[in-house]
């Protein structure tokens, strides 16, 4: 085989697997997304005075979680235990780093653990809505 013909080969095994590797991830994030209850929403999450880290907010019926970018996942935090704080906006230094976007910051308590989330208004609403609303089926045994 000439060197010409075995550069193809290599060019077009690796052309392959990228887009084997594509198709896995797309898969992936199909899989991810099903039993969500609305299209997932970008939030910003921090614990401890720790710097922002930006992610991707999901809440199934009774669970949330935060993926990050190209990151593990926070959570999942069970919906019953989840308690949001009164929600106020970011200061300046906090929206700088965060991009300047107009985000308000929730302190959460889940359990014995406080964070905080940076969310755009209507996403926080709907995530007040959903962690005050009564889970599918919690009285579904009531006769």
């Amino acid at each position: 085989m000439t060197g010409t013909g075995a550069l193809v080969l290599v060019l077009m095994a690796a052309l392959g697997a990228v887009v084997i590797l594509g198709l896995g991830l797309f898969a992936f994030r199909v899989a991810a997304e099903r039993g969500s209850v609305c299209p997932p929403m970008p939030a910003a999450y921090r614990d401890a005075e720790r710097a922002w880290r930006c992610g991707t907010l999901r809440f199934t019926d009774d669970r949330l979680s935060l993926t990050g970018a190209g990151g593990p996942s926070l959570g999942p935090w069970m919906r019953g235990n989840l308690d949001l704080g009164v929600a106020g906006p970011l200061d300046s230094r906090d929206a700088s780093s965060l991009g300047g976007a107009a985000l308000i910051r929730v302190p959460v308590s889940y359990g014995t653990a406080r964070f905080e989330l940076a969310l755009g208004e209507q996403h926080y609403t709907a995530l007040r809505s959903w962690v005050e609303a009564v889970p599918p089926g919690w009285n579904s045994q009531v006769a």
